[in-house]
């Protein structure tokens, strides 16, 4: 255990000193807030007793610690204990190091042998073999699951496993062949750029699952796969003023088909505060007609677009190969663009999305991320 080596109190402020040498300033509003006694905070729901507006502005009046904790008695008379490990998390550096993904990004077909994959019975049986299969898509937005079953039934309860079925105008599990049920260019034999998915919802899908079910008397249809976050970071090297422009430029994007319209405007490069890239939302189909503030923003908006999709369409940037009945691709629609080529004969794929919040629930679960 990290313990304490000293604390005191000034001004308001506490200032805790660790036997590692890491250094705290905590705030008495924060200390109260987060005061963990069983008249401040249930244990059994993890969530706050009182509302913000009940809790005291009360003062510290007097600080005592040992090696294991902090006691803190308060202007009113309420007393707070607060563990050393408890303090430690909210270092605020520790704090936003281990909240922050750590994606590595990669180029073409070069990470085929770093991507998991994984047998089905180990994703769903085993603690082990579902981290293997979460990390790999926390570190390069990719991972296989191998020996299921070919069914819609099967396929399922992986996505479950995911994180569970989004459902969507599409369905909940859904599959993908020549039949037009939907006014997507999916549902036909052409080739398709690669791109993400619902760039029309004010929140995309997280996860994108594919099984490919059966493709007989055919050729082709390819999947293809490249990390938007690779081709962004390219862009921000080479095109410093496209990227920029990417990343402020709200794009519209729609869908359309008998009974919806569904619309969303948002920057194609998405940064956390930090300036690092979160999301991509690059779709070339799904962009709306859209008028511009001046000639100036329109020939940028064409000229950053052609420039970014110039690395999504470059070959060397691609990852391809052919999907396989029993093999389930699962992918990060944050981050992953996805695409395929063309092909002849029947061929069906079967599979759902799991949302952000629920895929990510898991990986905290499973301990990988905070």
């Amino acid at each position: 255990m990290n313990g304490i080596l000293r604390a005191d109190a000034e001004n308001g402020t506490v200032n805790v000193q660790m036997e590692d040498g890491l250094s705290i300033k905590l705030e008495d509003c924060w200390l109260r807030d987060h005061c963990r006694c069983t008249n401040c905070y249930r244990s059994d729901t993890y969530q706050r007793i009182h509302h913000l507006l009940e809790i005291p502005e009360a003062f510290i009046n007097n600080l005592d610690y040992d090696q294991e904790k902090i006691r803190v008695t308060w202007s009113d008379g309420h007393e707070s204990l607060y563990s050393a490990n408890f303090l430690a998390e909210f270092h605020y550096k520790t704090w936003i190091e281990g909240r922050s993904l750590k994606p590595i990004v990669w180029q073409g077909a070069s990470v085929s042998n770093k991507v998991c994959n994984v047998d089905v019975d180990s994703f769903l049986n085993s603690v082990d073999g579902a981290r293997k299969v979460f990390q790999s898509l926390l570190d390069y937005g990719v991972a296989f699951i191998s020996n299921v079953e070919v069914s819609e039934q099967a396929t399922e309860k992986v996505c479950q496993a995911l994180g569970g079925v989004q459902h969507t105008l599409f369905g909940g599990m859904w599959k993908v062949s020549t039949v037009r049920e939907h006014a997507d260019t999916a549902y036909t034999t052409v080739p398709l750029a690669v791109h993400n998915d619902n760039t029309y919802f004010t929140e995309a899908a997280g996860l994108q699952i594919f099984h490919c079910m059966e493709h007989e008397n055919g050729a082709g249809g390819e999947t293809v796969l490249l990390d938007g976050f690779h081709g962004a970071l390219q862009l921000k090297r080479d095109h410093p003023e496209d990227f920029e422009f990417l990343t402020h430029f709200d794009l519209e994007a729609e869908y359309l088909e008998d009974g919806y319209h569904h619309s969303y405007s948002a920057p194609v490069i998405s940064l956390d505060k930090f300036n690092d890239i979160k999301q991509i939302r690059f779709n070339v189909y799904d962009r709306s007609p859209m008028a511009f503030a001046s000639g100036a923003e329109c020939r940028s908006y064409y000229r950053a677009l052609r420039n970014l999709s110039r690395y999504y369409e470059d070959k060397r940037n691609q990852w391809c190969f052919k999907l396989m009945p029993g093999t389930l691709l699962v992918f990060d629609n944050f981050r992953v663009l996805h695409g395929r080529a063309g092909f002849t004969g029947h061929r069906v794929l079967s599979g759902s999305y799991v949302s952000r919040s629920d895929w990510l629930s898991r990986a905290r679960v499973l301990r990988l991320i905070k």
